[in-house]
């Protein structure tokens, strides 16, 4: 339900940017709204006196007022452009403790051998709601308004925080990691990357997906004006991708991918060219068709991403990579968009994102080729600083 919430959210906020008649890149900035605060993601994971299930839990609490103090604004007709963009920032918040705490507390409830099939159960929920949110959202703004869709994810939040207060008053308990052994460190342990040349070979691939392909998401409203897509159309565009990645996520709850790494190059590859093939079709069918082939990439890319890092490490590092995860992604997301807004100011939304697909696919080809000593390391799941063998992504 929270992932439910915040993908439903970016979609009505970037969908009532366009219907107060802003250009794409006031689109652009409601991604990076949603996206920036995960910039701090390193900071956070490194607290490690903050309880995860605590954070999590106030996180969520706190958005409340804000998502049904938006959905009062919107209903009143009187809501001015700026108020979208604190919104989708408070949600971003609540993403980034998701990219850090949230996920720490799941490698806990899964335990060291089952923590990959529940990291993809968390990518099959994930899923489920990029394919929901915005059919959701395209739904309800044709039935219902702009003013009753805004209520539906802050109903959405309130569900989850009741959901997550039950569904953790009682955690598994099973051997830890030694972190005693270990200085807490305060800060952002960016040495991380000098001692695992293969983590740093992780997160360039993620800074290449979220620079290239992800930050087109906020378009989505101005592709679906662009096929002369109403409400609902756009929202089915907005979840095609959703609808693929789904499915293929099922199957790997049951059946973890045992080659992570050509796995997440290859998603990542799949994603690009289907984004060449959006930017460059009139059609809405095939436009349909080729975000529904770019699903199975983002399955692909999404069921390793959070296990490759942590793979890339020992053990009592595992919190701080995936702090460093959120950061690659808090940094790199937004960065994408604003690009991605400039560039569709002046070339055109459908000329900048194959600029982006293009670009993308020849930095992901330089950094396979140059990234080779490290690839048989990943290709096979194996820690590249020792870890443990119940760390190995292999399943």
């Amino acid at each position: 339900m929270w992932h439910l919430t915040r993908w439903n959210g970016l979609f009505l906020g970037t969908y009532l940017v366009t219907h107060l008649g802003a250009p794409p890149i006031a689109n652009q900035i409601v991604g990076v709204a949603m996206f920036a605060p995960m910039v701090v993601g390193a900071y956070i994971s490194t607290r490690f006196d903050i309880e995860p299930r605590t954070m999590v839990l106030a996180t969520q609490v706190l958005l409340l007022p804000v998502a049904f103090g938006m959905a009062v604004f919107v209903s009143s007709g009187a809501v001015p452009l700026w108020m979208v963009y604190p919104f989708e920032l408070a949600y971003g918040f609540g993403g980034m403790v998701n990219m850090t705490a949230q996920r720490e507390l799941l490698f806990r409830v899964g335990g060291p051998l089952g923590a990959a099939r529940v990291l993809n159960i968390e990518v099959t929920s994930m899923a489920a709601a990029m394919m929901l949110g915005p059919l959701l959202g395209g739904l309800s703004i044709s039935v219902f308004g702009l003013g009753a869709a805004f209520l539906i994810p802050a109903m959405l939040l309130a569900g989850s925080v009741v959901l997550f207060w039950i569904s953790t008053r009682h955690l598994p308990e099973y051997p830890m990691p030694a972190l005693t052994a270990v200085p807490a460190r305060r800060g952002t342990d960016w040495h991380l990357l000098s001692r695992s040349p293969t983590l740093a070979l992780v997160l360039f691939v993620t800074v290449i997906c979220n620079l290239c392909y992800f930050a087109f998401l906020p378009l989505v409203p101005v592709i679906a004006e662009h096929l002369n897509a109403g409400a609902a159309m756009a929202g089915l565009i907005g979840a095609a991708a959703g609808v693929a990645q789904l499915v293929i996520a099922c199957g790997l709850v049951v059946r973890p991918i045992r080659r992570p790494w050509p796995a997440y190059v290859g998603g990542v590859a799949l994603c690009l060219c289907c984004l060449g093939i959006v930017a460059a079709s009139p059609w809405l069918g095939v436009t349909l068709a080729a975000l529904g082939v770019a699903g199975i990439g983002q399955a692909m890319f999404g069921s390793t991403q959070a296990t490759l890092p942590v793979a890339a490490v020992d053990g009592h590092e595992r919190t701080a990579a995936l702090g460093l995860l959120s950061t690659t992604i808090g940094a790199a997301l937004p960065t994408g968009m604003v690009i991605l807004g400039v560039t569709s100011s002046v070339l055109g939304p459908q000329q900048a994102m194959l600029v982006s697909a293009l670009t993308g696919l020849v930095a992901l080809t330089a950094t396979t080729v140059f990234g080779r000593r490290y690839l048989n390391r990943l290709a096979l799941g194996r820690p590249a600083c020792g870890g443990g063998e119940g760390d190995s992504v292999a399943a």
